[in-house]
């Protein structure tokens, strides 16, 4: 076991253990670069010589880390503490789809198809990338509390061409409620074994018990070999026909008859809420009911199935009697222990008079920033409040320190209002504003007297200097309040030539009235620097077109615009159409539908972070009726 505070990696504080597995333990961490809250998987020390534990630890970590998928718990880092092999996986917030299933019962059809369909993209991404799960199981399936489904714990998965069986020597591998026929046989492993272990999950979820019970491993296991399941419809009113089907199908005893891949199961169980009759999965056989002589003949080799695998199973029983062990220990035990009271947000004075009189002890285990917790109050405890410990153990805490040091952000490529605001966020001060010509987007920053994620102070004044082509400014007008025709007329005396139009809705000002500019009045600006105006409303245009571009985004955080060139009173200004921050990326799609006041072909202008990157022609035309 891995003490609280340790810092392995060099990177990420233990904070607790939260679980235990068959070959891992599960930790709480922070990573002290992000500062974010981090799971630890990290291989128990009893498997550390043992051959088959490693390769599979090993083939968990190159599982996860090249499985990348919303619906999949992902995997940040590998590494090895103390010649022990560890994972840095997603801290995931939410409960086991068994805990939900034991306390709850039953679930509407619709809850329950809408977590599996999600545990099927995650089983069809795993698919794709050559990975079998082969644990699929309401324990390794975390439901956030927004509903989101996560899949985790791929120890036993497999390439999708390895040659792999489920007794090997003497490791049993899988879980046995939810164990395909294959597995139980001990044959090769496939993706419809996965899918068989699905099906299992849902039928449980619908009526509240899983189709193959027993005395022990052995007879379930058998089961799964040589019985065919209740259907849910006659467990369950509540079950569709079509849902029915659906289940059915992906339990059949043979693969060839399942669901040939994750996205064709979900696709049926999406279309069996619209169609609940719906007969287009049901499973139809191929061949006659036999005769009596033939069924005795089966109902022999199902005995002598039953001889093997009660050889097999022999270790598998001996496990179940060592979980009960356990469990009549844990019973014993459980009158020692007693419920921890929350500290989080106390001081470290009230903490500690608060667990002596709930019979704990109290200690510090390290001070971190906090920008929400006072400075002195308990962040963070470990075992958490609300949850059972053994009575005169003790507590640790987290204690605040107040929020960290500010670091200067990054200003380059800002206009000057936008660094201002940026500044001003971080607790920061604008400084001195000059001028110099660069290579830079003209009006933006290209320069600041701080570099960035510099650490420093509250109130530093931050001086910048802005791209331009000359040095001779002067005092911007006011153009706020004020329609915007009237605004052009003046930008146009003053030789401004670089003017954007925004459109947006606002309650406090008329239609065509101004009520944002940048950058604001009386600032020190050039001719050419960009404008941008404001103005409440939208043009009411009759003419469209669907514009389209794919950008390769160089990197995250880019900043990018989409407008079309405009004129008043012999002024050109460009009306903005689209904006967004992008993410990094190749062929990043940008679409959407844009109005004009003219019909015909038009010049559309694509901005990235103020520099024109491409023009490109479009046909606008009329609305239809």
């Amino acid at each position: 076991m891995i003490a609280q505070g340790t810092i392995i990696g060099h990177r990420y504080r233990i904070i607790d253990l939260i679980g235990t597995g068959g070959m891992a333990h599960v930790y709480r961490a922070v990573n002290l670069s992000s500062r974010k809250v981090v799971a630890i998987k990290v291989l128990k020390d009893e498997y550390r010589n043992d051959a088959e534990f490693l390769r599979r630890f090993e083939r968990e970590a190159r599982a996860v880390l090249h499985l990348s998928h919303e619906n999949i718990v992902r995997a940040f880092d590998v590494g090895e503490t103390e010649g022990l092999p560890y994972i840095v996986l997603e801290f995931v917030d939410g409960r086991t789809l068994k805990d939900i299933i034991d306390e709850n019962g039953p679930m509407p059809s619709r809850i329950a198809v809408a977590l599996v369909v999600q545990v099927l993209d995650a089983l069809d991404a795993a698919h794709a990338a050559g990975i079998i799960h082969r644990d699929v199981k309401p324990q390794n399936v975390i439901v956030m509390q927004s509903g989101k489904v996560k899949l985790m714990d791929f120890g036993i998965a497999r390439e999708v061409d390895a040659n792999t069986v489920t007794f090997a020597g003497s490791t049993v591998l899988g879980s046995v409620h939810y164990l395909s026929p294959e597995q139980a046989k001990g044959l090769p492993v496939t993706e419809g074994s996965d899918l068989y272990s699905a099906g299992i999950m849902l039928y449980e979820m619908l009526t509240g018990r899983v189709p193959f019970d027993g005395d022990n491993s052995v007879s379930i296991a058998l089961k799964h070999i040589s019985d065919a399941p209740v259907p849910p419809i006659e467990l369950s009113s509540k079950v569709s026909p079509a849902l029915n089907d659906v289940i059915l199908r992906a339990l059949n005893k043979d693969v060839n008859r399942r669901y040939g891949a994750a996205n064709e199961m979900s696709s049926h169980l999406r279309r069996a809420l619209k169609e609940p009759t719906g007969d287009f999965a049901r499973f139809i056989p191929t061949q006659k009911t036999q005769p009596q002589k033939k069924q005795q003949t089966q109902k022999k080799k199902a005995h002598g199935t039953l001889k093997i695998g009660l050889t097999v199973g022999v270790l598998i029983a001996a496990l179940v009697g060592v979980f009960v062990v356990l469990r009549d220990v844990y019973q014993t035990e459980s009158s020692d222990f007693e419920m921890v009271p929350t500290l989080v947000d106390r001081s470290v004075e009230e903490s500690k008079l608060r667990a002596t009189n709930f019979g704990f002890a109290f200690e510090i285990q390290d001070y971190e920033n906090s920008d929400t917790v006072a400075s002195g109050d308990v962040i963070l405890q470990t075992p958490e409040g609300g949850t059972k410990a053994k009575r005169g153990s003790t507590i640790y805490g987290i204690v605040s320190l107040g929020p960290a040091a500010p670091k200067v952000p990054n200003l380059i490529g800002l206009s000057p209002d936008e660094a201002r605001h940026t500044l001003e966020e971080t607790g920061l001060v604008l400084g001195n504003v000059s001028y110099r010509i660069s290579e830079a987007a003209i009006g933006y920053v290209c320069e600041q007297s701080l570099p960035p994620d510099t650490e420093t102070t509250n109130g530093q004044v931050i001086d910048i200097v802005i791209s331009a082509s000359s040095e001779t400014t002067f005092d911007m007008p006011h153009a706020m309040d004020l329609p915007l025709n009237l605004i052009l007329d003046q930008l146009k005396l003053a030789s401004f030539n670089n003017i954007f139009v925004r459109y947006a809705e606002s309650n406090i000002v008329e239609d065509g009235v101004v009520y944002l500019q940048d950058p604001l009045p009386g600032t020190q600006v050039l001719p050419e620097m960009p404008v941008t105006l404001t103005v409440c409303g939208k043009p009411d245009y009759t003419f469209i077109s669907d514009i389209a571009f794919n950008l390769t985004v160089e990197s995250s955080g880019t900043k990018v615009m989409v407008a079309v060139q405009e004129t008043y009173n012999g002024l050109a200004y460009y009306r903005i159409l689209y904006e967004a921050t992008l993410e990094k990326g190749d062929k990043v799609p940008v679409s959407f539908t844009a109005t004009s006041e003219t019909e015909g072909t038009q010049e559309v202008v694509l901005f990235s972070d103020g520099a024109v990157v491409k023009r490109q022609d479009f046909a606008f035309t009329a609305k239809a009726s």
